[in-house]
C-alpha cells in the first residue's frame, strides 16, 4: 500500500462528515486566544436553526446585566399563539407563569420553541438582537424566531401544522424547497463566528456574573448532549453545548473543558444528504469531527 500523509485536522473532520453523507463546516478555538484556531469553512454562512438561541441567551444576559430586564420578574405567558415544538413548554396547553431566566433554561437545555419566541419578543425582536450581536463583532442574523421560520415553512411546502411539516421534511421521496435552508433567508451565521460567540461567553468578558453563569449553565444541562458527547465521552469533561436540527440540517456548537485545561470553543454545522429524522450516523460524525479539531488546540491553563 502506498504511503500517505496524515490529514491534518480540518482534512479529517471533513473526511468524517463526508463518510456520514453530510457536508459540513467546522471551527475550534482556544477561549482564551482567537488564533489558535482551526477550521473547516469556517467563515461560509450557514443556516443555524435552534443554534440561535444561544445567541439569544447572551443578549438576554447582557440586557439583565444592564438593568434593562428583571430577570424574576413573573411573566404570563397565554396557551394562545404558542409556538409548537416537541418540549417545553410548546408542548402545554395551559397558561403558564415564570421569569425570563427560566424561560432562559428551557430554551437552552430542552431547545424550547415556545420559551425561545417569549424571550425573542422580551429582548425587542430580530432586528433588535441582530444589532446587539453585531455591535459585539458577531455577525449572526436573526431573520425571526421559530414562530416566524414555521410560518414560512409551512407555506412553502403547503403543509397545515408543525407535525406535517417535520415529516416533509424528513420525506426521502419528496425533495422540500424551504427559505430555511437559504442562508439569505433564514437566521444565519458562519462556524467561526458562533465559536467567537461562544468564547466571549466562556471568557467571561461581557457577562461575568450571576446571569451569565445562568446561560453557561443552561449550557451544561442541554439534555440532548449526544453529538459533542459521542466524541468525546470522558465523565472528567465537561461539554456544554447548543443543537440545532432542521430537515437536513443538523449542528452542534459547544465548549469543551479537560481537566486544568484552556476551554475550546467548538461548532460543527452540517447538512446532510438524506433527510431522514433520525440518522445517527451523522449524530456521531458531528462528535467524531469535533474531536478531530479539539484534541490538537489542548493546553495547559
Amino acid at each position: 500500500m502506498p504511503w500517505r500523509p496524515a490529514l491534518r485536522p480540518a482534512e479529517r473532520a471533513g473526511a468524517i462528515l463526508r463518510d456520514a453523507g453530510c457536508r459540513g463546516w467546522v471551527h475550534a478555538r482556544r477561549v482564551d486566544d482567537p488564533d489558535d484556531d482551526i477550521g473547516l469553512d469556517p467563515d461560509d454562512i450557514v443556516p443555524i436553526a435552534s443554534v440561535y438561541k444561544a445567541a439569544l441567551a447572551l443578549v438576554w444576559a447582557l440586557d439583565a446585566d444592564a438593568g434593562a430586564l428583571d430577570p424574576r420578574e413573573r411573566l404570563s405567558l397565554r396557551p394562545s399563539g404558542r409556538t409548537p415544538g416537541p418540549t417545553g413548554l410548546s408542548i402545554l396547553s395551559d397558561d403558564v407563569e415564570m421569569s425570563s431566566r427560566d424561560l432562559v433554561r428551557l430554551a437552552l437545555t430542552l431547545s424550547d420553541n415556545a420559551a425561545a419566541d417569549h424571550l425573542l419578543d422580551l429582548l425587542g425582536g430580530p432586528a433588535r438582537v441582530s444589532a446587539v450581536l453585531a455591535g459585539l463583532g458577531h455577525e449572526i442574523t436573526v431573520r425571526g424566531g421559530t414562530r416566524h421560520s414555521l410560518a414560512m415553512g409551512l407555506q412553502e411546502t403547503g403543509t397545515p401544522d408543525e407535525a406535517s411539516y417535520m415529516r416533509a421534511l424528513a420525506d426521502i421521496h419528496r425533495d422540500v424547497v424551504t427559505s430555511q435552508y437559504d442562508p439569505a433567508l433564514a437566521t444565519s451565521a458562519s462556524a467561526r463566528t458562533l465559536t467567537g460567540l461562544l468564547a466571549d461567553l466562556w471568557g467571561d468578558r461581557l457577562v461575568p456574573g450571576e446571569h451569565g453563569d445562568v446561560v453557561r449553565g443552561a449550557m451544561t444541562r442541554q439534555v440532548s448532549s449526544h453529538r459533542l458527547r459521542s466524541g468525546l465521552p470522558h465523565d472528567d469533561v465537561d461539554i456544554a453545548g447548543k443543537t440545532g436540527t432542521l430537515g437536513t440540517l443538523r449542528h452542534e456548537v459547544g465548549v469543551v473543558t479537560f481537566p486544568d485545561e484552556v476551554p475550546i470553543a467548538v461548532a460543527v454545522l452540517t447538512r446532510s444528504a438524506r433527510p431522514e429524522r433520525h440518522l445517527p450516523v451523522v449524530d456521531a460524525a458531528i462528535g467524531a469531527a469535533a474531536a478531530a479539531v479539539v484534541h490538537p488546540l489542548r493546553a495547559p491553563l
